[in-house]
């Protein structure tokens, strides 16, 4: 019985004297990982990531795909992704991340109906890194006629200069 109180004073004894440090080697850890992974994305092409066609969008990861590509007259139609390799400036201890996004919708002959510059503007300065992120885009497809249609998305990395683009086609249907 004795030796069972001896472990155990010993492990409240410990755990007041450790605890405190593990947060921070912890801490150290994740930061360094942190720190690699901005690297390998300060180092890859800009693109998309999961660029998919929903019926709603909850955040990062969660959505409600559409089953294909064929939506219907009059709805309101959402398109999710996760803009992939985005540049992330570091200075004096702050993390600069800042993107645009335009979009353009052209019919099944390419004639466009539709040219947003800029409809996004994330332009994050924070203590601390962000490593998730995504964007999404409504289009209310009001009466337009049924058809094929493109939806084209202009990702521009605003600290590196550099763009990428992805394009969609989806069908209206009655």
């Amino acid at each position: 019985m004795k030796t069972k109180k001896n472990r155990i004073a010993l492990f409240f004894f410990l755990s007041l004297f450790l605890a405190p440090a593990l947060p921070a080697w912890a801490e150290d850890t994740v930061l360094s990982l942190k720190e690699r992974i901005i690297d390998i994305q300060n180092k890859g092409d800009l693109g998309f990531r999961n660029f998919t066609l929903c019926k709603n969008i909850i955040t990062y990861g969660q959505y409600i795909p559409y089953p294909d590509n064929k939506v219907k007259t009059g709805s309101t139609i959402f398109f999710y992704y996760e803009p992939e390799n985005v540049y992330t400036d570091r200075r004096n201890g702050i993390y600069h991340v800042w993107y645009t996004q335009s979009i353009i919708v052209r019919d099944a002959d390419g004639k466009v109906l539709l040219k947003s510059e800029e409809i996004l503007n994330f332009n994050h300065q924070a203590i601390a890194p962000v490593l998730d992120l995504y964007a999404k885009n409504s289009l209310n497809l009001g009466k337009v006629s049924p058809g094929t249609y493109q939806f084209e998305a202009i990702l521009h990395d605003k600290l590196r200069n550099a763009e990428a683009k992805t394009t969609y086609t989806f069908e209206v249907v009655p």
